[in-house]
C-alpha cells in the first residue's frame, strides 16, 4: 500500500431526516483503484460530492495529501490534484474533441481559452492535447465537434477532460452508464491502461458489477451513509452483511463471480 492520498475523518451529511454519510472514516490510497457500490441512495455520488468540494461539509473533515481541505473550494481542490466527472455527461458540445481538451491543458498553465486567439502558434499546448486523445482512443475524432460524437465516445472524451487537469486523484461517477457492451469494453480498456501507469488514482462510482469486479483493487460497499465493507473483490463476495442488503435487488451479478 502507498501512502494515503485523502482520508476522512467522521464526515457526515443530511438532507432533512435522511443521512447521506454517517461519520466515514475512509483512506484513499495512491495506485489503487478503487469502486464504490450500494444501493439507490446509499450515499455514493454524495460522498464524491463532499469529496471534491461539490457539497459543503456538514462534519468531520477531509485531507488530502495531509492537507486539511475540508472548507477548500472546487477550484482549488482541482489546482490540487482532486478532480471528477459526473454522471450526466459535461462537455462543450460545439467545441472540436481537441478544444474541449484545450481548455484544461491551457487552465493549467494559467491561460483561458480564447476563440479569437489562433491557437496554431500553442505548440506544447497542441503536442499535450495530442498525448490526452491517444490514452483515451479519440485521436481520430480530434477535430469532430463534440455534439457529433456518440454517446461512448462522449464518455471518452469527458474523462480526457478530467485527465488533462492532471489530476492526481479523479473520481468517475458511473461513467458506463448508457453504454453498450463493446463501448464499455472499450473505456474499461482504457481505465485499466490509464491506472497502470501510476500517475492518477482512480476511484470510481459505479452499477455495473461487470465494471467493478473486473476493475477494482478495492470495494467499498455504501449502506444508507455508512461503510458496510470495504477490501478486495473476493471479501466483498463472501460477505454475509453484503448478501443482506441487496437482497431484494438484482444480486445475480454481484455473486455470480463467486468461484466454483
Amino acid at each position: 500500500m502507498g501512502e494515503p492520498l485523502l482520508t476522512t475523518e467522521k464526515l457526515s451529511n443530511h438532507f432533512g431526516m435522511v443521512c447521506t454519510a454517517r461519520d466515514l472514516d475512509l483512506s484513499f490510497e495512491q495506485g489503487v483503484l478503487t469502486s464504490i457500490i450500494g444501493p439507490n441512495g446509499a450515499g455514493k455520488s454524495t460522498l464524491i460530492n463532499l469529496l471534491t468540494g461539490h457539497l459543503p461539509v456538514q462534519a468531520g473533515k477531509i485531507r488530502f495529501q495531509g492537507r486539511e481541505i475540508t472548507r477548500l473550494p472546487i477550484h482549488k481542490r482541482v489546482r490540487l490534484g482532486i478532480c471528477r466527472s459526473f454522471q450526466v455527461v459535461n462537455v462543450f458540445p460545439e467545441l472540436t474533441v481537441a478544444q474541449n481538451v484545450m481548455i484544461p491543458v491551457l487552465a493549467r498553465t494559467g491561460r483561458a481559452w480564447n476563440p479569437i486567439r489562433s491557437l496554431s502558434r500553442e505548440t506544447a499546448v497542441t503536442r499535450e492535447t495530442e498525448v490526452f486523445l491517444e490514452k483515451v482512443g479519440l485521436q481520430g475524432e480530434r477535430d469532430t465537434p463534440a455534439t457529433a460524437l456518440s454517446h461512448g465516445d462522449l464518455r471518452l472524451l469527458e474523462v480526457g477532460v478530467a485527465l488533462a487537469a492532471a489530476p492526481t486523484l479523479l473520481f468517475l461517477d458511473e461513467p458506463t452508464a448508457g453504454m453498450n457492451p463493446v463501448e464499455r469494453v472499450r473505456l474499461l480498456d482504457n481505465i485499466r491502461e490509464l491506472a497502470c501507469e501510476g500517475r492518477t488514482t482512480f476511484v470510481v462510482v459505479e452499477h455495473d458489477m461487470d465494471v467493478v469486479f473486473s476493475l477494482s483493487g478495492r470495494i467499498i460497499v455504501l449502506h444508507r451513509g455508512e461503510v458496510l465493507c470495504d477490501g478486495t473483490p473476493a471479501q466483498v463476495r463472501a460477505d454475509a452483511k453484503v448478501r443482506e442488503v441487496y437482497l431484494g435487488d438484482d444480486v445475480s451479478d454481484l455473486f455470480r463471480y463467486e468461484e466454483e
